[in-house]
This record gives C-alpha cells, structure tokens and sequence, in this order.
C-alpha cells in the first residue's frame, strides 16, 4: 500500500514538473515570437501591419489604446512599433514570473534582439531591446530584475523625459547597460553598471552607477555622466582596488575636466570658465582629461584628477 501510494504521489509530482516546464517553454515561445515581429518593424518612412501579421488580437488592440477600437485593417509604423513593445515587456516579465524560470541560462533563451547583460555573481539582469525612434538618438527600451533568493523581482529604470528629483525616483538608467560588476563589502554586495547612448549624430553620453540592494528594492549609492562627441569607451572599473577611471577628450559637449556630476552643473552656472586657453581662433584648446574615483566603503570618493591641455600634434 505505501509503495502503491509512492508511486501515486511521484506521478503525479512528475505531471507537475512536466506541465510546468511546458507553461515555461510556451512563454519563452510566445516572447520570441513578438521578438521576430519586432525585429521586422520599420521606423524609418510610413509603413503599415496588419494585426495578424502583428499578432494581435482585439483585446490587444483595446488593452493598448484604453478604449473600444474597431477592427483595423492595419496599423502604422510607430503604433505597430509601441503595441509590439508592450507585448515583449508582458511576456518577458510573464517567462521571469514562472516558478522555473530561475533555472534558465537567460543570456540564450530568448532572440538575439532581446539583449541581455547580467552581473558577475548572476543575479542583476538588465534587458534591453532598440527603441526603434526612427533618428539619431538611438534609445533602448530597457528592463532591470534581481534575482532575490528563489525569485526574480522588477526594479524600475528612469525615463529619459522623467524629472530625477521627483519624490521617489528609480536608479537605473532607461537606457540600459553595457556591463554590470558586483563586488562585496562588509557583508553589502554592491553593484557598478556602465553604460552609453548616443542621443544625435556625434553626441554620446557615458554613464555608471553604484547600487545595493535593501530589503526590498535598490539605493543609488554614486553616479556620474559625461557627454562628449566621441564613441570610444571613457568610464572603466577595476574589480579587484574597488576603482572607476574616466578618460575623455573635452569637446563642445563637455568644454572642461569635470570628474563628478555637481561639478558638471556648476560650470554651466556661471562656475569656472576656462576662457583663457583658447587658440588663435578663439576656439577651447581640447585636454586630455582623466578621473579615478576609489570605494570608500559606501560610495565612490574622487581621489585623483589629471588634466593636460592637448596641442595640435597630439
């Protein structure tokens, strides 16, 4: 009788695990799909989709407009581009919810347009997808989740239109990471996230932050930005002193060696001009700038700033 009940209670464990594995793939399934008819939508010029080319369905269709819509016969371009996104965030916050879902490899599991940067102790998971705006400023379309002992859990990333001073503002910026690095402090794992974005034909801006997380979301603990004309890397983290470096050409984006983000705002205050080393033409002289910022125990205090003025022949 007890070996009859054994086998009863394994069967029906194992239909269990079986039919959850088979929800997990379906997701997955279902994100991919919306992925390859995402990577299909133009942004440059008109362009219409119908909704079955698009996959939707009506209740797509009034979920996304909030308000009764007749059937279309077609959808253009930006719309397309909008309701397509909305159903690849669904989904890919539907495969994350899954109970299984923790024991992906998530760097392979999805698209190569769903791009996806994980830290080094496999636990903050940034994922991102391009904004498809149809100009210069190539945006992305971004998504943060940390795996919180047995479940993944969303932390909010900031809109690049949203004021930062509002009453409880996200810390992760919107348009996603290139590279994210943890190192353990005193028991607080702290994480650095370096990123860029170009926002017009020659206009990048490189950005990190450092974070913690805390009982039940993330606190900014440093920040910093830099814009400049150039695409080449400027901002770079060494794991094993806990160190940032910045190295930059200054440019009309960024006119001074500016090694933190409250002296970046006062130059354009009417803080510290450098008028005086300009050329013959009346033009800035470019420098060669360079920052290192060390882990104090909490945050990232600047420790060292080099500036040289660059001549023609540099």
């Amino acid at each position: 009788m007890k070996k009859l009940l054994f086998i009863i209670c394994l069967s029906v464990y194992s239909l269990s695990v079986s039919a959850q594995t088979k929800s997990l793939k379906k997701s997955i399934q279902t994100l991919n799909t919306y992925l390859t008819v995402y990577d299909s939508l133009r942004s440059h010029g008109e362009h219409y989709y119908t909704p079955k080319f698009l996959k939707l369905t009506r209740e797509d269709l009034i979920n996304e407009f909030d308000e009764p819509v007749k059937i279309t016969d077609s959808l253009g371009n930006f719309d397309a581009i909008g309701i397509i996104q909305s159903k690849i965030e669904e989904s890919l916050k539907q495969v994350l919810a899954h109970k299984k879902a923790v024991t992906l490899d998530l760097t392979t599991a999805f698209n190569d347009n769903l791009a996806v940067v994980k830290s080094d102790d496999n636990k903050l998971y940034n994922f991102s997808i391009d904004g498809k705006a149809g100009g210069s400023y190539q945006f992305r379309e971004s998504w943060m989740f940390y795996l919180n002992e047995d479940h993944f859990i969303e932390s909010r990333v900031y809109d690049v239109w949203e004021a930062r001073e509002q009453q409880d503002p996200a810390v992760f910026e919107g348009n996603g990471y290139n590279d994210i690095r943890s190192f353990t402090h005193s028991g607080t794992t702290y994480y650095v996230l370096i990123g860029n974005v170009r926002t017009c034909g020659a206009c990048y801006v490189d950005y990190v932050s450092l974070v913690h997380f805390e009982t039940k979301d993330f606190v900014l603990d440093f920040e910093y930005t830099i814009d400049s004309r150039f695409y080449d890397q400027k901002i770079f983290f060494d794991k094993a002193s806990k160190s940032l470096s910045v190295f930059y050409i200054t440019d009309d984006l960024s006119e001074d060696c500016f090694c933190s983000n409250e002296e970046y705002n006062t130059y354009w205050t009417g803080g510290t001009s450098n008028d005086g080393e300009r050329d013959a033409d009346g033009q800035l002289k470019p420098k060669s700038c360079s920052c290192l910022f060390e882990f104090n125990g909490k945050t990232f205090k600047l420790s060292k700033r080099c500036m040289e003025i660059m001549n023609e022949d540099d």
